[in-house]
């Protein structure tokens, strides 16, 4: 082939190359962040659902929930990608949530 035709075609295609990779990458971190956030959402309520059946009230319920949450956090290296706050409130969210099922005590 020409050299100066394949010149032509890489400067055309880089940028839709570049374009397509960013698009993908993108995507990839928008999927994992969404992943995670659902393994977070469902390790709070597993962990609500594991401190109400303990003797525990109030405060200390919700700091067993929490730590169970970190401890799966930390398990599966996800530790700083989730604050003590948001931790806290999706413990809160699944105590609302388990209310609203009518389990808890």
């Amino acid at each position: 082939m020409d050299t100066n035709l394949l010149t032509a075609l890489a400067y055309i295609l880089t940028p839709f190359l570049a374009w397509t990779s960013h698009s993908a990458v993108q995507f990839l971190k928008t999927k994992t962040k969404n992943g995670n956030l659902q393994m977070l959402l469902t390790w709070a309520d597993q962990a609500v659902s594991m401190a109400e059946s303990t003797s525990l009230e109030g405060p200390d319920k919700k700091a067993q929930a929490m730590q169970l949450v970190t401890s799966r956090l930390v398990a599966n290296k996800l530790t700083g990608k989730f604050s003590q706050e948001q931790i806290g409130a999706v413990v809160e969210q699944a105590v609302i949530k388990l209310n609203a099922i009518g389990t808890t005590k």
